[in-house]
């Protein structure tokens, strides 16, 4: 698991190639839009899903809801 609250040394971790014939596979959030390129990657299993911030006006309040990415993001997220 690869996440902002991971000590440095953890995080890099992700860039150390795998040995020979293991297979380095990532599962993909909306963070992967923005964030890191992996270069060895073999396989990206991504849900095509992404929890975007709503306003409720009937409960006056903000709610994470599930909603499908866009074409344009899920681009994004394969690299």
């Amino acid at each position: 698991s690869l996440h902002g609250s991971l000590p440095p040394e953890e995080q890099r971790r992700v860039f150390v190639r795998p040995p020979r014939g293991v297979t380095k596979v990532v599962l993909a959030t909306n963070v992967a839009e923005t964030s890191i390129t992996i270069d060895d990657i073999g396989f990206v299993v991504d849900s095509g899903r992404v929890k975007e911030e709503r306003y409720e006006a009937t409960r006056r309040m903000a709610c994470l809801e599930d909603v499908l990415v866009s074409r344009a993001s899920a681009k994004q997220r394969r690299g």
